[in-house]
């Protein structure tokens, strides 16, 4: 239960599903901030309509809805569409489809479009319905509502302060040229290619030709790049590196994989000194220094969940075809040290869960040991989910005052660790909202 919420399935942390690509707007808005009310929102933003009426999943990245215009769904496109009507906008070529198996599933489709952000190009194989509802992500956002959202401007390093080299036994990696600071946005990165992740109702060879179409089409920049990344799984070569490099993704709230380029050369260990935060609203992707990092360092991910144990984690990595050996793994006593105290929180979490328990002094002394052990542990990007967790234990418990304490302290965590609209952050908002909305009745 919520030592389960917060060890969060492997497909949510490892891919850094960190995230939805519709996000609605106006629901947003109200609950971003921790204390934002509408006397915030600045000169340029008071003239759009915050609450337009939505006639479907669709919704704007920006620039955002000046008031009074209707926020309508974009077209459905698919081949026969393309056909008839001798149209395909807003994509750079006809959609190319294969029908289900089941006549009641819907088609799949490669939708390219190869002016991404105005310089890239990016393949999406799914469905045409949620190809339309996604479609504002190869629109340009308002970069001044992208930086009143985020709460400051975003500063990408520049020129970038790491090379990839080639790291002989361990492949291709990312190192520091220069030292890094903590918090440093090193890169910001756009998917080149997002996948429907459940292909069943299609045909195998069917869904294999779409991915071929998706990677011809292409600009061949990023055609080339995608094919010089890593495989591990085996079969067709573009499904196997989405396999082995995508990122979890949520496009209409539907999952899929998603491949960024630069940032599938990081490579795993179990203390990364690196993190990512991520923008459902542009699925744009942000690697940011967990810490400061030395020049010739390498910069890290962790593949798998931070708080796993061990053997958990190098159940998991098995996956990807080699055996950890960062230097957690490499030394069997600061791994035994590491796994009692990620077992330790574990134990907590599931104490918290049991009503018996549920008392102040009780409540108190557990979240001040997890947070002892994730300081520790160096499990900072997890701690926002832990505030999530004490605040629905607060709340449980009647205690609107300490649980709306909580819960800002999760939003803002989570803001600074995942992302400002990532969906796990528009959760723990929500939920806050909630919060105070019972504090003021």
């Amino acid at each position: 239960m919520l030592a389960n919420f917060f060890i969060t399935s492997t497909a949510l942390i490892l891919a850094m599903r960190y995230y939805t690509l519709s996000l609605a707007l106006a629901l947003w808005l109200g609950q971003h901030a921790v204390k934002a009310q509408r006397t915030e929102i600045p000169d340029w933003l008071k003239d759009y309509n915050f609450e337009p009426p939505l006639q479907c999943t669709a919704n704007p990245a920006g620039p955002l809805n000046p008031t009074g215009e209707e926020a309508t769904c974009p077209v459905v496109v698919d081949d026969d569409t393309a056909f008839e009507k001798h149209s395909w906008q807003p994509w750079t070529y006809p959609p190319v489809c294969v029908q289900p198996e089941n006549e009641k599933d819907p088609k799949l489709c490669v939708f390219t479009y190869t002016k991404l952000r105005g310089e890239a190009g990016i393949s999406i194989v799914t469905t045409p319905e949620i190809a339309a509802a996604g479609i504002d992500i190869i629109g340009d956002a308002d970069p001044r509502w992208i930086d009143w959202a985020r709460g400051s401007p975003l500063v990408v390093s520049e020129p970038p302060p790491y090379e990839v080299r080639d790291l002989k036994d361990k492949g291709m990696g990312v190192i520091a040229n220069r030292t890094i600071r903590k918090d440093e946005v090193v890169m910001l990165r756009h998917p080149v290619m997002v996948r429907l992740m459940d292909p069943t109702p299609w045909k195998h060879q069917d869904v294999m030709k779409l991915l071929h179409r998706a990677a011809v089409q292409l600009p061949p920049k990023e055609a080339q790049q995608m094919l010089k990344l890593a495989q591990s799984k085996g079969g067709y070569i573009v499904d196997d590196i989405i396999n082995t490099n995508a990122f979890g993704v949520l496009l209409d709230g539907v999952d899929h994989s998603g491949l960024y380029l630069d940032v599938s050369r990081l490579n795993h260990a179990c203390k990364p000194n690196m993190y990512s935060r991520f923008s459902s609203t542009t699925l744009g992707m942000e690697v940011v220094a967990y810490r400061d990092i030395k020049p010739g360092e390498e910069l890290t991910f962790s593949y798998t969940p931070l708080n796993l144990l061990s053997e958990q984690r190098q159940s998991l990595i098995r996956e990807w075809g080699f055996n950890c050996t960062c230097s957690l793994c490499a030394s069997p006593k600061d791994s035994a040290i590491s796994d009692r105290r990620r077992g330790r929180i574990q134990d907590l979490l599931a104490e918290l869960d049991q009503p018996k328990l549920r008392y102040h002094a009780a409540v108190k002394k557990r979240v001040d040991e997890i947070l002892k052990l994730c300081e520790k542990e160096g499990l900072y990007a997890q701690i926002g989910d832990f505030y999530t967790i004490v605040a629905e234990v607060y709340s449980s418990m009647g205690d609107v005052g300490l649980a709306r304490k909580y819960g800002e302290l999760a939003v803002k965590e989570l803001i600074h660790y995942a992302g400002y609209d990532h969906e796990r952050t528009q959760s723990a908002a929500r939920f806050l909202e909630g919060l105070n909305r019972k504090a003021h009745v």
